[in-house]
This record gives C-alpha cells, sequence and structure tokens, in this order.
C-alpha cells in the first residue's frame, strides 16, 4: 500500500569502492582523448576489469566492464554531476541515476587535494601522484590520483587505513585528439518517462482494496522540530501504479512514480545540496526483492481501528520485517491511507494525515514526473 523505502540497485558496485565514476580533473582545459585502463581490486575474486574512458569538453563517458557485466558512467566533474547504470550482456539498460551534489555536503565528495614529490611512468606517460581527500583519513580509504602534466589522470589507487592497496586503475593505452560528443552522450531515451513507465505485461484486475483515488496529506507534529504542517503530500493511485509528490518545508521535492507489482518507477529529489533522479523498469526478482522501488513485503494487520475525516481505517505495519526503521499506515478498506507514519528506532521521524481526498477515475497521464525534471537539458547533456 505504498510502501516508499526506495533502495533501488543501480550498478555503484564499483563506484562505492574508488568513488571515481569519472575521472579526477584539476582544471577545466583538459584535451579531449580516449584512454584504455586495467582495474585491479584485492577483496572479491580478484580478477581484473577493463576501464574504458573517453573524454570531450568537460564531458566523460566511462564503461568498466568485469566478465559480462558493464558499470557505465557519463559525467562531468567540475559540475559534481554523474549519470550512473550497468548491464549486462545481451541486455538493454534498466535503471539508471543521475546525481548532482555539494561536494563539501556529499559524503564522497572531494573536499581538497594534496601534491605530493611521488612521480612515475604509467603507459608511457609520467603523472605526479596527489591525495584526494573526501574524508578524514581516519575515518577510512585513502585516495590517490596520477596526473599528467596536461592534467589527465593515468593512474589511481585507493588504500585501507592500514595502507594496503584495496583499488588501482592503470592507463594501458591512451590516444589525445577530438571525441564526438556523441560519445560523451547518454541515450536520449534515458529521459523519455514512457521508457520507464510502459507497463511490463497485463495486469490483473483491480483488486477490491485499491481504489482509484486523490488525496492531500499534511505533516503533522511530532518530536522532530524539522516537521511541521508545512510539509505536503499530493497521492495518486491508479492500480497497480502509485503517485507521491512531497513538498517540504525547506523547499525540498521527491516526486515518486512507481509499479507496486514490478521494480519500475521514477524518482526525483532535490534539496539545498542535492538533486537526483532514478529510474527502473524490471520485474521483481525473487532472489533480490529488497531491490527495487517498493519493497514487496508482507502488510501486517496491527488490530487496531481508527477514524479520520469520519472514515474508518485499520492500522498496518508495512514493514514488519525490519528493525530499526519502518512505516505504519492507518488504511480505508478500499485502499486510502488516512494516516502515514514514519519510524527510527522507538520514535516517529515524520507522521502525515489525509486532510482531505477524493475517489475519482485516475489517468495514468496524470501520474507522470514533471517534464523538467526528466529534461537532459536540466542536467547538462546537450543534444544537437
Amino acid at each position: 500500500m505504498g510502501r516508499l523505502i526506495f533502495v533501488l540497485a543501480v550498478g555503484l558496485a564499483t563506484g562505492t569502492a574508488h568513488a571515481d565514476q569519472v575521472p579526477f580533473f584539476p582544471n577545466v582545459s583538459i584535451p579531449d582523448y580516449s584512454a584504455k585502463m586495467v582495474v585491479r581490486e584485492t577483496y572479491g575474486d580478484g580478477k581484473d576489469s577493463l576501464r574504458i574512458v573517453n573524454h570531450h569538453d568537460g564531458w566523460t563517458h566511462v564503461e568498466e566492464s568485469k566478465g559480462d557485466e558493464t558499470h557505465i558512467w557519463y559525467g562531468h566533474f567540475s559540475q559534481n554531476i554523474v549519470l550512473s547504470t550497468s548491464k549486462r550482456s545481451g541486455e538493454e539498460i534498466n535503471h539508471f541515476t543521475i546525481r548532482q551534489a555539494d561536494p563539501s555536503r556529499d559524503y564522497y565528495g572531494i573536499k581538497e587535494t594534496k601534491e605530493t614529490n611521488e612521480v612515475e611512468t604509467v603507459g608511457g606517460e609520467d603523472c605526479r601522484w596527489r591525495q584526494v581527500v573526501r574524508r578524514p583519513s581516519s575515518e577510512g580509504p585513502v585516495w590517490l590520483t596520477c596526473l599528467t602534466s596536461d592534467g589527465i589522470e593515468v593512474a589511481t589507487k585507493v588504500l585501507f587505513s592500514q595502507g594496503e592497496v584495496m583499488t588501482e586503475e592503470r592507463l594501458t593505452e591512451i590516444k589525445r585528439g577530438p571525441v564526438p560528443e556523441a560519445d560523451v552522450l547518454p541515450s536520449r531515451q534515458l529521459f523519455d518517462a514512457t521508457t520507464w513507465l510502459k507497463p511490463l505485461r497485463n495486469y490483473p484486475d483491480r483488486p477490491q482494496g485499491a481504489i482509484d483515488f486523490e488525496a492531500k496529506l499534511v505533516a503533522t507534529a511530532s518530536d522532530n522540530p524539522s516537521v511541521n504542517r508545512t510539509s505536503t503530500v499530493r497521492l495518486l493511485r491508479h492500480y497497480p501504479w502509485w503517485f507521491r509528490q512531497r513538498d517540504g518545508k525547506d523547499g525540498s521535492v521527491r516526486v515518486m512514480v512507481w509499479n507496486e507489482l514490478e521494480n519500475q518507477g521514477i524518482l526525483y529529489s532535490s534539496s539545498k545540496w542535492e538533486r537526483r533522479l532514478e529510474a527502473a523498469r524490471s520485474p521483481v526478482d525473487p532472489k533480490r526483492p529488497w531491490a527495487g522501488f517498493d519493497i514487496p513485503t508482507e502488510m501486517e494487520n496491527l488490530g487496531k481501528q481508527d477514524q479520520f475525516l469520519g472514515e474508518n481505517c485499520t492500522w498496518y505495519d508495512l514493514t514488519p520485517n525490519m528493525a530499526d526503521a519502518g512505516q505504519k499506515q492507518c488504511i480505508t478498506s478500499d485502499g486510502i491511507p488516512l494516516k502515514d507514519d514514519y519510524w527510527s528506532g522507538w520514535s516517529a521521524v515524520e507522521s502525515f494525515e489525509t486532510v482531505e481526498f477524493k475517489r475519482r477515475t485516475v489517468d495514468i497521464g496524470e501520474m507522470l514526473p514533471p517534464r523538467e525534471y526528466l529534461d537532459p537539458t536540466a542536467w547538462g547533456f546537450e543534444f544537437r
């Protein structure tokens, strides 16, 4: 019933290890180039990955392949924009994420760089090592990058806090020269809402407890001082689709449209220091049921009745198997949530109460996210 726990797998397994989806650039005047690199890891299966880098006018396209899986990134280092996705051999891309964040507030954001006196020749290119400071070294890995005199990254290392190598990349081939703009741009189709919201199959008739409706919810008072009644939610349902837009009192926005029967939907969020766009379209994987827009867990009837706006509702635990966080709703017999509570530990983090609703036919066209959220030019990707 509209569970909004979002843990979409976006193919960032390698990204969280060395946190350099696109190469580090010391300035904006890096020449166009194409390069091949080898990525070695000291954990996992220990097999090398092939990393291919294309750079043009500040924009970079990176593909890192290992076995039958390829991780793909498009980004602009100086603008802190990265589009991430992955795919397996013979398959189409079925998910992606774009993120732009303020590095000073980003956990992996680069806070400063420190030059060293260490120089090396890698793949025939002379380079000087720098330490890239993302967070205090006492808190985890140490990142290092080796740059040529014209600013091209030809090697990287990530060290455990004790100094042992976690991962490293080393150049094997490089070609300086013009790179076509098309080589550093993602497919325009990724920014088309219909790509992600096209039904995967024919769906069964609507259950009795899944009526179409529109509702407005407002945040109620809680122990959390950041919550007050100026935060609102607009909720639409047309089985098996949901639309939820949350507008925060701090100017934050979170818009999500998803299919409760699949790992399918679009999420846009923005705050003062970050904006993000995520999309996915695939059936729920029984082996990984948590990797979706709406975790398919069993709803637990808590055996408690309540009444709001003159309507009777029953309380359900929407996340009965979660120990340290969760969500509870009081839902009418035909599926309208009149109260929506989010919990962390023993206290409510955020609580919403429905202030008005209407049972009416909802068209899927009403549930599309605003077009500007998926506009590639808004993210810096100019298709000519």
